[in-house]
């Protein structure tokens, strides 16, 4: 058995041919592409993972660190295996 608790991590090992992972594709589209990886389980989906944005109290404010996390919110949220943030569900 060989256990990590890191997607990049699975991914290498996955590479390496240590074996089978559940994966998001947005982790893997790459190697899939390549023909570097095969899906195995077409109809298996991960359960979405959270993603967290930390930002510094104080600039939370400024204009444009408010623009950047909404424009981040809108793109990252339409990617499948990324959870929606609370306030959007």
């Amino acid at each position: 058995r060989f256990r990590v608790d890191h997607g990049l991590a699975a991914r290498e090992a996955l590479v390496a041919g240590r074996g089978i992972a559940p994966a998001h594709h947005w982790l893997v589209d790459d190697l899939l592409a390549a023909g570097r990886l095969e899906v195995i389980l077409p109809d298996y989906v991960p359960p979405p993972i959270p993603l967290s944005l930390l930002i510094v109290p104080e600039r939370a404010g400024i204009a444009r660190v408010r623009l950047l996390v909404d424009f981040l919110a809108e793109r990252i949220g339409g990617i499948p295996g990324i959870e929606k943030p609370r306030s959007e569900r």
